[in-house]
Formats: C-alpha cells, structure tokens, sequence
C-alpha cells in the first residue's frame, strides 16, 4: 500500500481501511508532467484515476535552439542522477510497448490533432484533456505545475520523455518522520485561514501552495513505496499528539495531591490489582509511604477526576497517558520486566519508539491478538473478561496490561504489523464466538 499524488494522509489511512476490507492495491503515480494519463484499469472498487507515462503520438515541430553550454549540460546530468532509477532512462522496450497501445487506441479525437504537443508549445498553452477539458497540472497530475514563476525549471527532456526536476525544498532527503511532521503542519494550517497556511509555508521553507505541492511529489515519487515512509507518517501524528498534551498540561495539573504523586498512586494501583484489590494489601502498600486510607481515598478521587476532565480534554489525556506510564514502569506482575523496559517511551515527553520499543516480546504477536480478541468476544457474550482472562489464559488484568505495553506500541507505528492484526484478528473472533476456549491452540506462544 503506497501513497499516491496530491492524496492527505487521512485520505490514505481510509483507503487502506478499504484496502483491508478488498484485499485490492494500488499502484504508484508517476508525475510526469506534459503527458496523457492512461485510461485506469478496471479495479474492484472505485479508485482516483492514477496517471502514467505513455509516449507522445506525435512530436512538437522541433524549433532551433542556441546551443547548450557546459554549465547547461551539467545542470542536465545533475538532475538525471537524481531521479529514482525508474526515471533514469526506464525500459525503452516496455515504453515502446506503451506507445505503440496508446498508438492503437481510438480516445483521441480530431480536436487533439489540431492542439499543440508538449507542455511548451507556445507560451500560456494548456493542453486539454479526453473530456476537453484545459489540462491542469494541479487537478489532473496533482503535483502543482502551473507556478508561472518556475514552471519552466521544473521540468526537462530526456530520450524524447517529459520529467519534472526533483524539488526538496530544503527538508533534509530521507528524514522521514521529518518530512510528514512539516507536512502534516502545514496540512492542519489551512484550517486557521489562508493567512495561517501561508505563514506556515513560509515557516518551512516554501514559497506557495504549488511549491508545496512540488516538494510532496518529490519525496513520494523516492520514497512511496518504502513501508517506512509510510510508517514514518504514524510516528509524526502520535509526537504531534504528544506536544499537543504537553502543550495543553497546565501548572499544577500534574502536582501531587495530599503527597501522592501520579507515580506513586499508579505503582500502588498496579500492585494492588496484582494481589487481588483486598483492604488488607492496599494497607500494606500504603504504609512504606505513610499514606493513610483516607488520604489514599482522596487522592485517588482527584486524580480520576484529573483523568476524565472534559473541559480540556487534552489535559486528560496526558495525565492518562503519564499514569500509563507510570502503571507499567512499576514492573508489576509476571510481565512486568518486559512494561518496564517499554514505559521508557510511553510518557508525553518521550520521543515515540514505535518498533525500536525496548525489551523483548513478551509474548508473541499472535498470541497477543488471540487474547485481546478474546477479551473483545467475552465482552460482547456479557461474561465476566477478568475471570474469563483467568481461565483461559492464566492472566490478571495486569498482566495483560504489561503484555500490552510492548505490542502497542509497535502495532500504532507500523501498517504492516495492522494488516496482520486484521486477519488474526477476523480468526480468533470467529474462534472465541465458536466457544473455542483453548489457550494453546497451534501457535507459538
């Protein structure tokens, strides 16, 4: 699954949800511009057009042109070697082989035969398309071609082929998580008002819309089909999320209450669920600190109250987020190593590990979706999913808790580890709705 033109990131992650559902894939686009896109091939579900190079029918009458310098030569050579392999020259076998089906085909009409070829013809001229329409660089190739100030630059012959120069802007090439922090930036800018997406494209470097547009298709036509860049984008949205968290925390927020820290109340939480949540270990637990069951009480309604704050919703989750943390650091149970060594980077103010998460597997990935799964099945069939958990598996709700600590964090930063989610998922549903309560079953646990 790869990203295509001009498409959000949003757009992307819903068409995946689709892909999953279809088992379907789409291909790359290729942003040359100055060509015809071929008609789409039939697909199971609806798709946007994606164009591809084909060859022209017919060559612009040649013009004599002065003759090139060596300083022109090189700046030639300079932008060919930095085109992906796939633009450097290609199969001129399989391009005659596209040309000669575009040759054969009967989509032109006889106004095309009366409109000049390339994408210079004469100065201001726009090709139009099949339906008559005026060739737009932006609606029909989505990589913004049609900035007068630089059109001209952008593009360049090479054995009789249109391409556009790549333009990184100055974003540093093969920074990943980089590129779609800034994207994702200016993406959300355009909702404060053209004022605020224009200041924020001047923040990263860019002149206008179309040299964003540029920039874009640049960085998906090197790196499209590379899963990190698509995994890359996960990891921007959840560090965006967390300086959102921290942004929103306010002094005090995350203050002791009664002098029971969020660390300290989540640790006792933890234990205290391990052994069972009687009064006779909570008293234990609290006497190493000399906090009394009344202030314990109090403390724990303020900072439930902290958790579930709606007025700034933000807030919450953060204070959710830093006693996750702290749940899991605490080292709690029979997997309580392995939630120790990945609550190191759970916290707001931690960078997002996503698969370099430390600590070994707790378990595998497969026996991880076959509890969760089941957990979701008892659940729906009104049965008691902590003594179920018990049952089953051998497990106490903190136990699948620490488990969780690692799996979670790189099933939220990687597409490919979501698709198999999916299809694990769609077994241990139909296993666990089937009253299929083996633990074991025939994996690796």
């Amino acid at each position: 699954m790869t990203m295509m033109g001009d498409e959000t990131f949003a757009d992307f992650e819903r068409r995946m949800a689709e892909d999953n559902d279809s088992g379907g894939t789409a291909p790359v686009p290729v942003h040359v511009p100055g060509k015809k896109p071929a008609a789409p091939a039939a697909k199971a579900r609806p798709a946007p057009p994606v164009p591809s190079v084909v060859e022209e029918e017919e060559e612009a009458p040649e013009e004599e042109e002065p003759e090139a310098s060596d300083d022109d030569e090189a700046a030639d050579d300079a932008a060919d070697d930095s085109l992906p392999d796939e633009y450097d020259g290609g199969d001129d076998e399989a391009a005659d082989d596209d040309s000669d089906s575009d040759s054969d085909s009967d989509d032109d009409s006889d106004d095309d035969d009366d409109q000049p070829k390339g994408q210079h013809a004469r100065p201001g001229f726009r090709p139009k398309d099949r339906d008559g329409v005026q060739w737009d660089y932006v609606t029909h190739e989505g990589a913004g071609f049609n900035d007068a100030d630089d059109e001209d630059a952008m593009t360049f012959e090479k054995n009789g082929k249109t391409y556009f120069k790549p333009d990184w802007g100055d974003w540093k090439i093969g920074d990943f998580v980089g590129y779609w922090k800034k994207h994702f930036d200016i993406e959300g800018s355009q909702e404060g008002g053209e004022k605020n997406f224009q200041a924020t494209l001047k923040k990263h470097g860019l002149r206008n819309r179309n040299h964003w547009k540029r920039v874009t298709a640049t960085f998906l036509s090197h790196y499209a089909k590379d899963p990190e860049f698509t995994n890359a984008a996960l990891i921007a949205r959840q560090e965006g999320v967390r300086s959102k968290m921290r942004d929103a925390v306010k002094p005090g927020m995350l203050d002791p209450v009664e002098g029971v820290s969020l660390q300290v109340w989540a640790g006792i939480n933890a234990k205290l669920i391990s052994a069972g949540g009687d009064m006779a270990a909570l008293k234990k637990l609290l006497a190493p600190h000399k906090i009394d069951e009344a202030k314990w009480a109090r403390a724990s309604e303020t900072w439930n109250a902290r958790m579930s704050d709606q007025s700034n919703p933000d807030a919450a989750m953060a204070i959710a987020t830093e006693y996750g943390k702290a749940f899991a650091s605490g080292g709690a149970g029979a997997y309580g190593a392995s939630a120790q060594e990945a609550s190191s980077s759970m916290g707001i103010n931690d960078k997002v590990a996503g698969k370099k998460v430390k600590g070994a597997e707790p378990v595998s990935f497969e026996r991880w979706v076959e509890i969760q799964t089941a957990q979701g099945v008892w659940a729906q069939q009104g049965k008691d999913v902590n003594a179920m958990l018990k049952k089953v598996f051998g497990l106490t709700a903190v136990d699948w808790s620490n488990m969780s600590a690692h799996w979670s964090q790189k099933l939220s930063t990687d597409y490919q580890l979501a698709g198999k989610y999916g299809e694990l998922n769609a077994k241990y549903t139909a296993q666990y709705s089937a009253g299929d309560a083996d633990p074991d079953g025939d994996l690796e646990v």
